[in-house]
């Protein structure tokens, strides 16, 4: 019986310039991305992911999930995630957020921000976004028709959505229990003198303390967080996917008509 190769082995070993100076920890929809570009750090996002699907990003943190969550195959280890993160000097969000642990040990160094939120705010925005996303008419068109990115990207929200839910996205206890587990685990293994638990309504001084960094003079603490944007983000994505897949063999004809029925399926769905 043959024995499926590791993706991850494939790719070179890390050559970091730059050590990871933030671990931005707290659960998606607590939005810290935009504030540390500010600061000078290269973020890793599941935006990044996304963008970098080409260089295998969204492949490669599918095979990593799928050992994490689902005991399929070899787990990473932390090196193995900095071949990836590189490049990178802060993380947030998924697909990060389900390797804490592995971080942690990989960057011992690096300053931990726990961004937190009203649980009843962060359950309606999880909702009404990644959980939106995952149930749109249009993204299971596009996992159907786009093994490229649609289908490993999509595998990343929903596996991350079930394992929120233990499967059941009705399930509103299980969501809310993540969230609380998830705060109360980093709390455990951070020591508090490396951990700032943070509201964005606080503003730049506790970030700006903690990291070292001045308070930006010209710029206002940034709250960039929409939920409809996100959710319009993925149609775009869409259309530009249509469009790579389309246009050497049908023209323009064919992808006008495709942005004309996403058009009107972002108007009903």
């Amino acid at each position: 019986m043959s024995v499926q190769t590791r993706l991850i082995k494939a790719v070179p070993p890390a050559n970091r310039q730059k050590p990871m100076g933030v671990l931005a920890l707290g659960m998606s929809r607590t939005a810290l991305k935009v504030a540390l570009e500010k600061l000078g750090y290269n973020v890793y996002h599941c935006s990044e992911c996304a963008m970098r699907w080409e260089d295998g990003h969204v492949d490669l943190f599918k095979e990593a999930m799928e050992a994490k969550l689902h005991g399929k195959g070899q787990k990473w280890t932390g090196a193995e995630l900095d071949k990836i993160l590189q490049n990178y000097t802060a993380i947030e969000d998924i697909p990060c957020l389900h390797f804490v642990d592995e971080l942690l040990e990989q960057y011992p160094k690096a300053k931990v921000i726990l961004t937190t939120r009203d649980i009843d705010s962060w359950e309606r925005s999880v909702r009404s976004t990644i959980f939106k996303i995952v149930n749109l008419r249009v993204v299971h068109f596009m996992v159907n028709i786009d093994p490229v990115f649609w289908r490993p990207y999509y595998w990343i929200l929903k596996s991350t959505v079930d394992k929120w839910t233990d499967g059941d996205m009705s399930n509103s206890v299980a969501l809310r229990k993540s969230f609380v587990d998830h705060y109360d685990h980093v709390r455990a293994k951070v020591p508090k003198e490396n951990l700032l638990e943070f509201h964005p309504r606080e503003g730049w001084a506790p970030v700006c303390k903690f990291l070292g960094h001045e308070i930006p003079s010209d710029t206002p603490f940034p709250h960039v967080n929409d939920g409809a944007s996100t959710v319009r983000l993925h149609y775009i994505i869409v259309l530009i996917t249509l469009w790579r897949m389309y246009r050497k063999h049908v023209g323009i004809a064919v992808a006008a008509l495709a942005a004309y029925g996403i058009s009107r399926w972002m108007r009903v769905g």
